[in-house]
């Protein structure tokens, strides 16, 4: 009986000694590396989904912003009587071309100081549309504007090479005005009634996330021009 229980405390002894085989530590660390592969293929295609909506995000709330700034100039544009251009008003629009817009505007004026600026939205090379102001240089009509712009700043940064005209220009009746030599004639600038805002943008320059466009017709009340909508 002794000899028996010996023994077979030897044989348990002798197999716990054994160890893992080499086919069981293979097929361990085959299983690990499958493991350890989709762990890390999961947290790779979150993290691109995560960056993605982000820039996508961004970029929604950059063109949000720089819509509501154009909107908002656009709205208040109006014509304006000129010291240097006689009794007559002069229209709304002193340029108006796809990416570049010129105007008058009673945007931003105060109860007790009723005065226009003069506006100019431009996309420059950096593709950022950049919003440029010029104050009155006196208190009544016929008004002055100074030479040199007042302020100069960012509305909105990153649009895509290729996107979309920023402006689109239309009359009364919602007939896109068309362009001659990339500009509107001053015929058709006395006929704008509205204009077609499209803005692009595209925070993530990798490109990994779509651009966001904004789209918006912006009226012109100042004008008294009732549009005929499509």
């Amino acid at each position: 009986m002794t000899a028996l229980s010996a023994r077979l405390r030897r044989d348990v002894s002798d197999r716990r000694d054994e160890g893992v085989t080499l086919p069981e530590l293979i097929v361990t660390m085959m299983i690990f590396s499958i493991i350890t592969t989709l762990i890390m293929g999961f947290v790779v295609v979150m993290s691109r989904t995560f960056s993605r909506d982000r820039e996508q995000a961004d970029s929604a709330n950059v063109a949000s912003v720089g819509m509501n700034e154009v909107s908002r100039v656009i709205r208040s544009a109006t014509e304006l009587r000129i010291s240097s251009g006689g009794t007559t008003a002069e229209p709304v629009f002193i340029e108006a071309a796809p990416n570049t817009m010129t105007l008058y505007s009673y945007i931003d004026s105060g109860v007790s100081s009723v005065k226009p600026i003069k506006v100019q939205f431009s996309i420059d090379a950096q593709r950022r549309l950049v919003e440029k102001r010029w104050n009155v240089t006196n208190s009544s009509s016929p008004w002055t504007f100074a030479t040199a712009a007042s302020s100069t700043r960012t509305i909105a940064r990153s649009i895509p090479v290729g996107a979309p005209n920023l402006f689109t220009y239309v009359d009364k009746d919602s007939v896109t005005l068309p362009f001659t030599s990339g500009v509107l004639s001053a015929t058709n600038r006395q006929n704008v009634a509205a204009v077609r805002v499209t803005l692009t943008v595209q925070s993530d320059l990798t490109s990994r996330a779509d651009p966001v466009e904004v789209r918006s017709t912006i009226g012109i009340p100042n004008l008294g021009k009732t549009r005929v909508r499509p």
